[in-house]
């Protein structure tokens, strides 16, 4: 009986362990599946969620904002030593952290030349000398696009594909009658002489009427308002002037961090009748939330600051102004580090650098010449933005180190800190790096004590020196020279300059 009974239900086991089998697999291939498969929403937990700053992998955050905390005592030239402590407020606190909140969950999008608009300020007296560069490089449409640049002067041309606006042409009757504008009204006549000027052994291309540049300063408010009504998808509108160079590639990250339906006013920071504002030879960039805060409540806002731009002389101050008057207040008061360096007021050789500023982004360069121009467009497309933005020590090798020597005479490098002269020495009290004061002392008694004494300062970078003075500084700027040939030299000692490049060369980022 049991062995017929072993012969009929042998395979019981075998069926028993493949089931067994089947089911372990299904188990096995279904915890497989769960980590792998997607989570739903509801499920992640809060801890999760990433908080991301207003800051992101771009190098000009990640260095600028250290840098810059070293920079604070920078003298700006052009500007009061010392600013009020009165400042405009910036916007309510309300408004400020919101526009740190809507960030709080989100990377900045990138801001490309199709989310500006260029405006590019020129006049009929200086047209033809400076903008037929800017059409070759800065202007060129591998840099931005044709329809995203406004070409605004005082006086209708066309250059080829360009038609130049004459943004004065619809000035008021009152306007008109006064003694600033009639540069403005002689111009016709005297365009329409320039076909016989040669005969006479004038240049065709002669500067123009006397006193154009009292005509500048009604150009700013018309510019800014016709260009956010005739451009109104614009985010961000970049002013620039004949006679400066942006470098558009660093501005347009810079632009990055800040949000342009907020109200944004970034420059170089200048002052004058109390009124802070972005100098206009340094470029500034307008959001469109501010222009919508302005000009876009406003469209009557060019009357209704034309008595104040009568009796005020420049147009970036006159702008400034009205946007104060509207709620926008320019962004270099609001003391952040963000806000520092940048903006020219100068040119590359008339700049300081120094290791403060050395390692932060350019945005522009102010008084360039045509053949500045050029070399700032060629050493930009020649740069590698993926790698980081063009910074100040860029600029400096490329631009002013290849003409420092040791000691050069008939040329003036501007020192300035310090100044040992023969009725000063006695009392010249030296930095306390200097460990030999009679050296020191000694500077104003000729080119080689001068340069001794700066050797013995180890924060000495450049130095000058003139009959019985010298000059000793720690920051460098590459200043002018006088040129053979030039009746000066018949009528003045020389100066000789000199710097340690080699210390120079030491330099590195602060922060």
């Amino acid at each position: 009986m049991f062995r017929a009974f072993y012969r009929d239900n042998r395979m019981v086991p075998l069926g028993i362990m493949l089931l067994t089998f089947i089911i372990f697999v299904y188990h096995f291939e279904l915890d497989r599946q769960g980590p792998l498969g997607e989570i739903p929403a509801a499920a992640v937990p809060d801890k999760l969620v990433i908080d991301t700053p207003r800051t992101h992998s771009n190098p000009i955050v990640e260095i600028v904002d250290s840098v810059d905390e070293t920079a604070e005592q920078l003298s700006h030239p052009a500007i009061p030593s010392a600013i009020p402590s009165s400042k405009p407020k910036a916007p309510s606190s309300s408004s400020s952290n919101s526009k740190s909140n809507s960030h709080s969950l989100h990377l900045p999008k990138a801001v490309t030349a199709d989310d500006v608009v260029l405006m590019f300020k020129t006049g009929a007296t200086v047209l033809w000398k400076r903008v037929p560069i800017h059409l070759a490089t800065s202007l060129s449409p591998n840099r931005i696009n044709h329809d995203n640049v406004l070409l605004y002067s005082d006086y209708p041309e066309t250059i080829g594909d360009w038609d130049i606006i004459d943004v004065l042409a619809n000035t008021s009757d009152s306007v008109r009658s006064s003694e600033n504008f009639k540069p403005y009204l002689q111009q016709e006549d005297y365009e329409s002489r320039q076909n016989y000027a040669e005969m006479s052994n004038v240049p065709g291309d002669a500067a123009g009427p006397a006193g154009g540049w009292k005509l500048d300063k009604y150009k700013f408010l018309p510019i800014v308002q016709h260009a956010g009504v005739n451009k109104p998808d614009a985010k961000w509108y970049i002013f620039m002037e004949d006679d400066s160079y942006i470098f558009l590639p660093n501005l347009l990250r810079h632009l990055e961090r800040f949000d342009y339906k907020d109200s944004w006013y970034l420059g170089s920071l200048a002052w004058i009748h109390g009124d802070y504002f972005a100098h206009g030879g340094s470029g500034f960039a307008l959001s469109r939330g501010a222009w919508e805060q302005s000009f876009g409540k406003d469209p009557k806002i060019v009357e209704k600051f034309q008595v104040f731009t009568e009796e005020h002389g420049c147009g970036d101050h006159i702008l400034g102004h009205v946007l104060k008057e509207y709620g926008v207040q320019f962004g270099e008061t609001y003391d952040e580090a963000r806000f520092r360096y940048g903006f020219n007021p100068e040119s590359h050789w008339s700049t300081w650098f120094e290791q403060a500023n050395w390692c932060s982004p350019v945005y522009s360069w102010h008084h360039t010449h045509g053949k500045d121009v050029a070399r700032f467009y060629n050493l930009e497309q020649s740069w590698d933005f993926e790698q980081g933005p063009l910074r100040f020590r860029d600029v400096f090798k490329a631009l002013v180190a290849p003409y420092l020597h040791s000691r050069v005479e008939w040329w003036d490098n501007w020192s300035s800190k310090h100044e040992i002269r023969s009725n000063n020495a006695k009392d010249a009290e030296p930095p306390s790096s200097v460990k030999e004061t009679d050296v020191w002392r000694s500077a104003w008694e000729s080119v080689d004590s001068c340069e001794a004494a700066c050797k013995s300062w180890a924060e000495c970078m450049q130095w000058s020196f003139y009959e019985d003075r010298c000059k000793m500084d720690s920051m460098v700027l590459l200043g002018s020279g006088i040129p053979e040939g030039d009746s000066r030299r018949q009528t003045t000692l020389p100066w000789v300059s000199g710097w340690l490049s080699e210390r120079v060369e030491n330099w590195e980022c602060q922060g």
